[in-house]
C-alpha cells in the first residue's frame, strides 16, 4: 500500500496544482477497451472521472475485464498532453500522448493466489469533440508491469465516451 501511495498522492497533487493556473473542465465517462495481456485476449468495461485543460487532461478509470477463467481488474491513473494544438486549433480531433500508472489484479481458477501489481505506461490517441458536453475517445495503451508474476506487458485500444460538468 505504500508503493501506491507513493505513487498516486504525487500525481494527485499535480492535479490539484494544475487546475490552479488553467480553467478546467471536470468529467465522467464510460470505456470499453479490448486488451491483450501477455497472450491473453479480453474485452473490458470501465468508468473514467477526469480534469481536462487547456494543455493537459488527468483521468482516473477502473475497468473489469472477463475471458474464460481470467477476471482482471485495474485502477489508472493517466495524463495526457495535446499534441499538434496549432496545426489543429479550428479541428474537433485532439490527437494526444500520455503516461499512466496504476495497479491491476488478475484472478484466474487455476491460480491458488490473486496476481497484484503496479503498472505504468505510454498512451497515445485521438479525442473528437462532439459538442461543448461530449466527446469520443480512440486510444491505445501499452503497459508494462513490475511487480505481476503472470503478466508482463499490456497492449490495449479503447473507446471512451466523456460527459464534461
Amino acid at each position: 500500500m505504500k508503493r501506491i501511495n507513493k505513487l498516486f498522492l504525487p500525481l494527485l497533487l499535480t492535479l490539484t496544482t494544475l487546475s490552479a493556473y488553467d480553467k478546467s473542465y471536470s468529467f465522467i465517462g464510460v470505456q470499453t477497451d479490448f486488451s491483450k495481456i501477455d497472450k491473453v485476449k479480453a474485452p473490458s468495461i470501465g468508468l473514467k472521472y477526469g480534469l481536462q485543460q487547456k494543455n493537459a487532461r488527468t483521468s482516473f478509470s477502473i475497468n473489469y475485464g472477463k475471458k474464460g477463467v481470467d477476471t482482471f481488474q485495474s485502477a489508472l491513473l493517466q495524463v495526457d498532453m495535446g499534441i499538434f494544438k496549432n496545426t489543429l486549433r479550428n479541428s474537433s480531433f485532439k490527437p494526444y500522448v500520455g503516461l499512466s500508472v496504476g495497479i491491476m489484479q488478475r484472478d484466474n481458477d487455476t491460480f491458488v493466489k490473486e496476481d497484484r501489481g503496479l503498472v505504468y505506461g505510454v498512451n497515445t490517441g485521438l479525442a473528437y469533440i462532439l459538442n461543448d458536453s461530449f466527446d469520443v475517445d480512440l486510444g491505445y495503451r501499452y503497459l508494462k508491469t513490475s511487480s505481476l508474476d503472470t503478466i508482463d506487458e499490456i497492449n490495449a485500444a479503447n473507446l471512451s465516451l466523456h460527459y464534461f460538468y
